[in-house]
Protein backbone atom coordinates (compact mmCIF):
# COMPACT_ATOMS: atom_id res chain seq x y z
CA UNK A 1 0.00 0.00 0.00
CA UNK A 2 1.29 3.43 -1.13
CA UNK A 3 1.53 6.38 0.72
CA UNK A 4 -1.86 8.11 -1.43
CA UNK A 5 -3.80 4.58 -0.33
CA UNK A 6 -2.70 4.95 3.54
CA UNK A 7 -3.93 8.34 3.24
CA UNK A 8 -7.19 7.98 1.55
CA UNK A 9 -8.05 5.88 4.45
CA UNK A 10 -7.81 8.64 6.74
CA UNK A 11 -10.44 11.24 4.56
CA UNK A 12 -14.23 11.51 4.76
CA UNK A 13 -15.58 11.13 0.82
CA UNK A 14 -19.19 12.11 -0.19
CA UNK A 15 -20.66 9.86 -2.85
CA UNK A 16 -23.60 11.27 -4.50
CA UNK A 17 -26.07 8.91 -6.68
CA UNK A 18 -29.59 8.76 -7.44
CA UNK A 19 -29.76 5.11 -8.97
CA UNK A 20 -30.31 3.09 -5.35
CA UNK A 21 -28.30 -0.16 -7.07
CA UNK A 22 -25.48 1.57 -8.23
CA UNK A 23 -24.97 3.83 -5.20
CA UNK A 24 -25.29 0.24 -2.62
CA UNK A 25 -22.86 -1.16 -5.33
CA UNK A 26 -20.01 1.65 -4.67
CA UNK A 27 -20.47 2.07 -1.21
CA UNK A 28 -19.04 -1.30 -0.53
CA UNK A 29 -16.15 -0.89 -3.12
CA UNK A 30 -15.33 3.09 -1.33
CA UNK A 31 -16.00 1.72 2.13
CA UNK A 32 -12.72 -0.35 2.16
CA UNK A 33 -10.83 2.31 0.74
CA UNK A 34 -11.70 5.57 2.43
CA UNK A 35 -11.75 6.63 6.36
CA UNK A 36 -15.22 7.71 6.55
CA UNK A 37 -18.26 7.75 3.17
CA UNK A 38 -21.37 9.63 3.71
CA UNK A 39 -23.94 9.06 1.00
CA UNK A 40 -26.83 11.41 -0.35
CA UNK A 41 -29.37 10.26 -2.96
CA UNK A 42 -29.45 13.69 -4.91
CA UNK A 43 -27.80 17.34 -4.92
CA UNK A 44 -29.87 19.25 -2.88
CA UNK A 45 -28.61 16.57 -0.13
CA UNK A 46 -25.95 16.32 -1.01
CA UNK A 47 -25.26 19.56 -1.12
CA UNK A 48 -26.56 19.70 2.70
CA UNK A 49 -23.87 16.76 3.54
CA UNK A 50 -21.09 18.73 2.07
CA UNK A 51 -22.19 21.37 4.91
CA UNK A 52 -22.61 19.18 7.85
CA UNK A 53 -19.67 16.87 7.14
CA UNK A 54 -17.12 18.97 5.46
CA UNK A 55 -15.39 16.03 3.44
CA UNK A 56 -12.30 15.83 1.77
CA UNK A 57 -13.44 14.53 -1.67
CA UNK A 58 -16.80 14.55 -3.47
CA UNK A 59 -17.99 11.41 -6.12
CA UNK A 60 -21.08 12.61 -7.71
CA UNK A 61 -23.24 11.56 -10.82
CA UNK A 62 -24.04 14.23 -12.97
CA UNK A 63 -28.03 13.27 -13.75
CA UNK A 64 -30.33 13.61 -10.91
CA UNK A 65 -33.65 14.82 -9.88
CA UNK A 66 -33.93 18.29 -8.66
CA UNK A 67 -30.70 19.87 -8.25
CA UNK A 68 -28.16 17.86 -10.84
CA UNK A 69 -24.74 16.80 -10.07
CA UNK A 70 -22.78 19.76 -11.70
CA UNK A 71 -25.10 22.44 -9.95
CA UNK A 72 -24.07 21.04 -6.87
CA UNK A 73 -20.38 21.12 -7.68
CA UNK A 74 -20.76 24.77 -9.06
CA UNK A 75 -22.45 25.27 -5.19
CA UNK A 76 -19.57 23.37 -2.95
CA UNK A 77 -16.59 25.38 -4.91
CA UNK A 78 -18.38 28.55 -4.01
CA UNK A 79 -18.56 27.32 -0.13
CA UNK A 80 -14.81 25.44 -0.90
CA UNK A 81 -12.61 26.06 -4.11
CA UNK A 82 -10.02 23.19 -3.27
CA UNK A 83 -11.94 20.36 -2.41
CA UNK A 84 -11.54 17.78 -5.01
CA UNK A 85 -14.91 16.57 -6.81
CA UNK A 86 -14.92 13.34 -9.22
CA UNK A 87 -17.79 13.32 -11.73
CA UNK A 88 -19.76 9.63 -12.56
CA UNK A 89 -21.58 9.80 -15.37
CA UNK A 90 -22.64 8.24 -18.86
CA UNK A 91 -23.18 11.05 -20.43
CA UNK A 92 -20.17 12.37 -22.31
CA UNK A 93 -21.84 15.31 -24.68
CA UNK A 94 -19.64 18.10 -25.11
CA UNK A 95 -21.99 20.55 -23.21
CA UNK A 96 -21.60 18.46 -19.91
CA UNK A 97 -17.90 18.37 -20.26
CA UNK A 98 -17.37 22.62 -21.11
CA UNK A 99 -19.95 22.28 -17.65
CA UNK A 100 -17.79 20.42 -15.83
CA UNK A 101 -14.26 21.95 -16.77
CA UNK A 102 -15.93 25.59 -16.05
CA UNK A 103 -16.59 24.55 -12.58
CA UNK A 104 -13.21 22.70 -12.03
CA UNK A 105 -14.02 19.28 -11.63
CA UNK A 106 -11.08 17.43 -11.24
CA UNK A 107 -11.81 14.00 -12.95
CA UNK A 108 -14.43 12.50 -14.96
CA UNK A 109 -15.00 9.39 -15.00
CA UNK A 110 -17.52 7.27 -17.39
CA UNK A 111 -20.37 5.11 -16.78
CA UNK A 112 -20.27 1.95 -16.60
CA UNK A 113 -17.58 3.00 -13.92
CA UNK A 114 -14.25 0.71 -14.03
CA UNK A 115 -13.15 0.37 -10.20
CA UNK A 116 -9.66 0.69 -10.65
CA UNK A 117 -10.21 3.94 -12.81
CA UNK A 118 -12.19 5.31 -10.06
CA UNK A 119 -9.57 4.48 -7.71
CA UNK A 120 -6.52 5.91 -9.72
CA UNK A 121 -8.99 8.96 -9.31
CA UNK A 122 -9.34 9.04 -5.66
CA UNK A 123 -5.54 8.18 -5.51
CA UNK A 124 -4.49 11.43 -7.58
CA UNK A 125 -7.04 13.33 -5.65
CA UNK A 126 -4.86 12.45 -2.29
CA UNK A 127 -1.91 13.31 -4.12
CA UNK A 128 -3.15 16.89 -4.83
CA UNK A 129 -4.22 17.17 -1.09
CA UNK A 130 -1.26 15.59 0.55
CA UNK A 131 0.63 18.19 -1.62
CA UNK A 132 -1.37 20.64 0.15
CA UNK A 133 -1.00 19.53 3.48
CA UNK A 134 2.95 19.46 3.06
CA UNK A 135 2.86 23.16 1.70
CA UNK A 136 0.23 24.07 4.42
CA UNK A 137 3.02 22.81 7.20
CA UNK A 138 5.95 24.24 5.58
CA UNK A 139 4.23 27.77 5.39
CA UNK A 140 3.71 27.12 8.71
CA UNK A 141 6.75 26.10 10.12
CA UNK A 142 7.97 29.01 8.11
CA UNK A 143 6.05 31.54 9.77
CA UNK A 144 6.50 30.35 12.99
CA UNK A 145 10.56 30.90 12.44
CA UNK A 146 9.41 34.09 11.41
CA UNK A 147 7.74 34.87 14.33
CA UNK A 148 10.46 33.04 16.46
CA UNK A 149 13.21 35.26 14.88
CA UNK A 150 10.77 38.50 15.29
CA UNK A 151 10.75 37.50 19.24
CA UNK A 152 14.54 37.01 19.38
CA UNK A 153 15.42 40.28 17.18
CA UNK A 154 13.05 42.71 19.57
CA UNK A 155 13.93 40.73 22.98
CA UNK A 156 17.76 41.62 22.18
CA UNK A 157 16.62 45.06 21.18
CA UNK A 158 15.15 45.65 24.04
CA UNK A 159 17.70 43.98 26.58
CA UNK A 160 20.34 46.24 25.06
CA UNK A 161 18.36 49.40 25.11
CA UNK A 162 17.51 49.06 28.75
CA UNK A 163 21.34 48.19 29.49
CA UNK A 164 22.05 51.11 27.85
CA UNK A 165 19.26 53.31 29.46
CA UNK A 166 21.33 52.00 32.62
CA UNK A 167 24.16 54.20 31.88
CA UNK A 168 22.75 57.28 30.66
CA UNK A 169 20.25 57.70 33.00
CA UNK A 170 23.06 57.78 35.61
CA UNK A 171 24.91 60.49 33.57
CA UNK A 172 21.16 62.21 33.02
CA UNK A 173 20.67 62.32 36.80
CA UNK A 174 24.60 64.49 36.96
CA UNK A 175 23.04 66.70 33.90
CA UNK A 176 20.39 67.23 35.93
CA UNK A 177 21.97 67.73 39.38
CA UNK A 178 24.27 70.28 37.85
CA UNK A 179 21.51 72.50 35.73
CA UNK A 180 19.64 72.44 39.01
CA UNK A 181 22.90 74.48 40.53
CA UNK A 182 23.39 76.27 37.49
CA UNK A 183 19.92 78.10 38.17
CA UNK A 184 21.30 78.70 41.88
CA UNK A 185 23.63 81.31 40.65
CA UNK A 186 21.52 83.16 37.58
CA UNK A 187 19.11 85.75 37.73
CA UNK A 188 15.59 84.46 38.31
CA UNK A 189 13.47 84.64 35.70
CA UNK A 190 16.31 85.75 33.41
CA UNK A 191 16.47 84.41 29.51
CA UNK A 192 18.90 81.63 30.50
CA UNK A 193 16.16 80.77 33.31
CA UNK A 194 14.09 80.01 30.23
CA UNK A 195 16.46 78.38 28.23
CA UNK A 196 17.39 75.73 31.20
CA UNK A 197 13.77 75.02 31.91
CA UNK A 198 13.52 73.91 28.45
CA UNK A 199 16.59 71.49 29.04
CA UNK A 200 15.25 70.29 32.28
CA UNK A 201 12.04 69.92 30.51
CA UNK A 202 13.55 67.30 27.21
CA UNK A 203 15.97 65.90 29.95
CA UNK A 204 12.88 64.27 32.51
CA UNK A 205 11.22 63.03 29.39
CA UNK A 206 14.58 61.27 28.23
CA UNK A 207 15.13 60.07 32.06
CA UNK A 208 11.24 59.15 31.74
CA UNK A 209 12.23 56.83 28.16
CA UNK A 210 15.53 55.39 29.81
CA UNK A 211 13.91 54.26 33.01
CA UNK A 212 10.72 52.56 30.92
CA UNK A 213 13.24 51.12 29.11
CA UNK A 214 14.70 50.03 31.77
CA UNK A 215 11.94 48.14 33.49
CA UNK A 216 10.86 46.57 30.01
CA UNK A 217 14.79 45.12 29.97
CA UNK A 218 14.75 43.23 33.40
CA UNK A 219 10.61 43.08 33.82
CA UNK A 220 11.54 43.20 37.76
CA UNK A 221 10.01 46.26 39.13
CA UNK A 222 6.32 45.39 39.34
CA UNK A 223 4.74 42.40 40.71
CA UNK A 224 1.93 40.65 38.06
CA UNK A 225 -1.75 40.89 38.61
CA UNK A 226 -4.33 38.05 38.37
CA UNK A 227 -7.63 39.97 37.30
CA UNK A 228 -9.75 41.83 34.42
CA UNK A 229 -8.40 44.35 32.25
CA UNK A 230 -10.78 45.76 30.05
CA UNK A 231 -11.61 48.42 32.39
CA UNK A 232 -8.09 49.20 32.92
CA UNK A 233 -7.76 49.21 28.85
CA UNK A 234 -10.34 51.95 28.76
CA UNK A 235 -9.02 54.21 31.20
CA UNK A 236 -5.60 54.03 29.32
CA UNK A 237 -7.25 54.43 26.01
CA UNK A 238 -9.41 57.78 27.62
CA UNK A 239 -6.60 59.19 28.96
CA UNK A 240 -4.63 59.62 25.95
CA UNK A 241 -8.30 60.66 23.91
CA UNK A 242 -8.41 63.32 26.66
CA UNK A 243 -8.86 66.79 25.15
CA UNK A 244 -8.87 65.56 21.50
CA UNK A 245 -12.07 65.48 18.81
CA UNK A 246 -12.38 61.39 19.08
CA UNK A 247 -15.17 59.70 19.74
CA UNK A 248 -14.54 56.37 21.13
CA UNK A 249 -17.16 53.35 20.17
CA UNK A 250 -16.88 50.21 22.60
CA UNK A 251 -18.05 46.78 21.87
CA UNK A 252 -16.89 44.60 24.99
CA UNK A 253 -17.60 41.22 25.64
CA UNK A 254 -19.67 40.83 28.61
CA UNK A 255 -17.86 38.78 30.63
CA UNK A 256 -14.17 40.38 31.14
CA UNK A 257 -12.21 37.15 31.88
CA UNK A 258 -9.15 36.93 34.76
CA UNK A 259 -5.72 37.78 33.16
CA UNK A 260 -1.94 37.80 34.19
CA UNK A 261 -0.40 40.55 33.51
CA UNK A 262 1.22 43.57 34.71
CA UNK A 263 -0.86 47.07 34.98
CA UNK A 264 2.12 49.75 33.61
CA UNK A 265 2.62 47.69 30.36
CA UNK A 266 -1.00 47.14 29.55
CA UNK A 267 -1.85 50.68 29.95
CA UNK A 268 1.14 51.36 28.29
CA UNK A 269 0.61 49.43 24.89
CA UNK A 270 -3.02 50.55 24.54
CA UNK A 271 -2.11 54.29 25.20
CA UNK A 272 0.52 54.19 22.60
CA UNK A 273 -1.99 52.67 20.01
CA UNK A 274 -4.34 55.30 20.91
CA UNK A 275 -1.63 58.41 20.59
CA UNK A 276 -1.12 56.45 17.02
CA UNK A 277 -4.62 56.62 16.23
CA UNK A 278 -5.05 60.01 17.37
CA UNK A 279 -1.84 60.96 14.81
CA UNK A 280 -4.00 58.94 12.15
CA UNK A 281 -7.15 61.10 12.88
CA UNK A 282 -5.54 64.65 13.07
CA UNK A 283 -8.57 66.25 12.05
CA UNK A 284 -11.14 64.19 13.83
CA UNK A 285 -12.87 60.47 13.91
CA UNK A 286 -13.70 57.51 15.68
CA UNK A 287 -11.74 54.98 17.68
CA UNK A 288 -13.04 51.34 17.73
CA UNK A 289 -12.65 49.07 21.12
CA UNK A 290 -14.09 45.73 21.19
CA UNK A 291 -13.79 42.54 23.17
CA UNK A 292 -14.69 38.70 22.81
CA UNK A 293 -13.66 35.54 24.47
CA UNK A 294 -12.11 33.00 21.56
CA UNK A 295 -10.84 29.42 21.50
CA UNK A 296 -7.53 29.48 19.12
CA UNK A 297 -6.41 25.80 18.28
CA UNK A 298 -3.95 26.63 15.28
CA UNK A 299 -2.78 30.23 15.06
CA UNK A 300 0.55 30.58 15.26
CA UNK A 301 2.42 31.52 17.31
CA UNK A 302 -0.04 31.11 19.80
CA UNK A 303 -0.32 27.94 22.14
CA UNK A 304 -3.72 26.81 21.89
CA UNK A 305 -6.19 27.95 24.29
CA UNK A 306 -8.61 30.23 25.63
CA UNK A 307 -7.76 34.09 24.77
CA UNK A 308 -9.34 37.75 25.33
CA UNK A 309 -9.33 38.91 21.94
CA UNK A 310 -9.15 42.83 21.66
CA UNK A 311 -9.82 44.94 18.44
CA UNK A 312 -8.70 48.27 18.65
CA UNK A 313 -9.72 50.26 15.02
CA UNK A 314 -9.41 54.34 13.74
CA UNK A 315 -10.77 55.74 10.56
CA UNK A 316 -7.55 57.43 9.94
CA UNK A 317 -5.37 58.10 7.40
CA UNK A 318 -3.78 54.27 7.38
CA UNK A 319 -0.92 52.35 6.95
CA UNK A 320 0.81 51.41 3.44
CA UNK A 321 1.16 47.70 3.15
CA UNK A 322 5.20 48.22 2.53
CA UNK A 323 5.44 50.28 6.04
CA UNK A 324 2.84 47.78 7.46
CA UNK A 325 5.29 45.14 7.23
CA UNK A 326 7.79 46.91 9.79
CA UNK A 327 5.86 48.79 12.27
CA UNK A 328 6.70 46.45 15.12
CA UNK A 329 10.43 46.82 13.86
CA UNK A 330 12.79 48.44 16.70
CA UNK A 331 13.76 52.14 15.34
CA UNK A 332 11.33 52.20 12.32
CA UNK A 333 9.14 55.25 12.10
CA UNK A 334 7.80 56.98 9.17
CA UNK A 335 7.70 60.43 11.53
CA UNK A 336 10.48 62.76 11.49
CA UNK A 337 12.79 61.94 13.86
CA UNK A 338 13.41 64.67 17.05
CA UNK A 339 13.26 65.07 20.28
CA UNK A 340 9.87 64.68 21.00
CA UNK A 341 8.63 61.72 18.06
CA UNK A 342 9.97 59.78 15.31
CA UNK A 343 11.94 57.44 17.93
CA UNK A 344 10.67 54.24 16.59
CA UNK A 345 10.13 52.61 19.88
CA UNK A 346 7.06 52.27 20.46
CA UNK A 347 5.57 49.71 18.57
CA UNK A 348 8.03 47.44 19.02
CA UNK A 349 8.04 47.44 23.06
CA UNK A 350 4.08 47.31 22.64
CA UNK A 351 4.99 44.05 20.30
CA UNK A 352 7.51 43.10 23.04
CA UNK A 353 5.10 43.56 26.19
CA UNK A 354 2.41 41.67 24.68
CA UNK A 355 4.49 38.80 23.64
CA UNK A 356 5.77 38.52 27.30
CA UNK A 357 2.42 38.49 28.47
CA UNK A 358 2.02 35.24 26.14
CA UNK A 359 0.15 37.20 23.52
CA UNK A 360 0.34 38.52 20.13
CA UNK A 361 0.00 41.43 18.39
CA UNK A 362 -0.89 42.15 14.30
CA UNK A 363 -2.05 44.61 12.43
CA UNK A 364 -3.95 45.17 9.22
CA UNK A 365 -4.65 48.62 7.37
CA UNK A 366 -5.63 50.25 4.42
CA UNK A 367 -4.38 53.52 3.08
CA UNK A 368 -7.68 55.99 3.69
CA UNK A 369 -9.54 53.40 5.47
CA UNK A 370 -7.50 53.39 8.90
CA UNK A 371 -5.90 50.51 10.60
CA UNK A 372 -6.70 47.86 13.11
CA UNK A 373 -4.34 46.17 15.47
CA UNK A 374 -5.58 42.94 17.03
CA UNK A 375 -4.37 41.50 20.17
CA UNK A 376 -4.77 38.58 21.86
CA UNK A 377 -4.13 38.07 25.42
CA UNK A 378 -4.29 34.39 26.80
CA UNK A 379 -7.27 34.09 29.84
CA UNK A 380 -5.54 32.82 32.83
CA UNK A 381 -6.71 29.04 34.20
Amino acid sequence: MNMDQEYLKTLTVLYVEDDNDIREQFREFLLRLVGTLITATNGAEGLEAFVEHAPDIVITDILMPGIDGLTMACKIRGLVRTVPIIVLTAFEQTDYLKRAIDIGVDKYVSKPVNGGLLLEGLLDCCHWLRAGVQEEQLKQELDRKIESMRMKHNETVVTLAGGMAHDYNNLLQVIMGYISLVKTEIEPHSRCTDYLEKVDGFLTETYELGQRLIFLGDGSREESQYGPIMELVQEAIKAALKDFSVTMVLDTHEEDPFITFFESQICFVFSKLAANALEAMSAGGTLYLSSKIVTIMDQLPLVPGTYLHITMSDNGSGISQENLLKIFDPYFSTKQRCSHKGMGLSLALCHTIIVKHGGIITAESTVGSGTTFNIWLPVAG
